[in-house]
């Protein structure tokens, strides 16, 4: 380092704040002085976002995250904002429009600006997109209690999270990498498919036992009423 008599050069001084801070508020070593995500509204926009998709169109998510207690849902959110991204590539003039103003409102651009991931361990597995979309407001909402008390004097480091840290045996836990709403939600919708089946199959033999009698009832000879003079 540069000094002259002592003093630190104003020069590169003035290097260093730049590398490091920018106006946004946030540091490239993932530190963070505020909170840049939005929580209000997002499940409404969500939910108008559903009427745009086949909620079966199927989306790559993380299956080997490994569950750590303050930097899951940054690497979930990282692969969240990863995946909107690919998708308003792919997608049709409508629904890429509806992406990109989730995308905006989430502010995921903001928060991973400075904040580089390395996920080179990761594993993916395909998902449905409906399943996908209900995690964004979990995880979300959890991220954001985490950078609350962040300030200039106090900001909220995530430097160790820069490098995402995978599971050694994916294959240990079923639905591996999913959050716990992910895992609630996926059950729930099988629930639902499952009940839906149990009456459609209760139903089948009521069907058939009344064609069998509107059948048979066409077989029975109507007898003729005696003519009464």
């Amino acid at each position: 380092m540069i000094r002259y008599h002592g003093i630190l050069d104003v020069s590169v001084v003035s290097l260093l704040l730049l590398l490091c801070f920018s106006h946004s508020g946030l540091c490239k070593n993932c530190n963070f002085t505020y909170s840049p995500l939005v929580t209000t509204s997002t499940s409404e926009i969500i939910k108008n976002l559903k009427e745009f998709l086949l909620l079966d169109y199927p989306v790559s998510v993380p299956s080997n995250l490994k569950s750590d207690k303050f930097c899951f849902e940054l690497w979930q959110l990282h692969f969240i904002y990863r995946e909107l991204s690919r998708l308003i590539q792919v997608a049709g003039f409508q629904l890429r429009q509806n992406i990109s103003r989730l995308e905006e409102i989430l502010n995921l651009k903001e928060l991973f600006q400075f904040c580089e991931i390395e996920s080179d361990c990761v594993d993916f597995e395909r998902t449905n997109i409906s399943v996908f979309l209900d995690s964004i407001h979990s995880n979300l909402k959890k991220m954001a209690a985490k950078l609350e008390p962040a300030t200039d004097q106090n900001p909220t480091d995530f430097s160790s999270c820069t490098s995402v840290q995978c599971q050694a045996d994916s294959l240990s836990t079923p639905y591996p990498g999913y959050s716990s709403q992910m895992l609630e939600i996926t059950q729930t919708s099988r629930s639902a498919i499952l009940r839906r089946h149990h009456w459609l199959l209760l139903l089948i033999p009521l069907l058939v036992c009344l064609f069998s009698v509107v059948k048979c009832s066409g077989r029975i000879p109507v007898q003729p009423l005696p003519l009464q003079l």
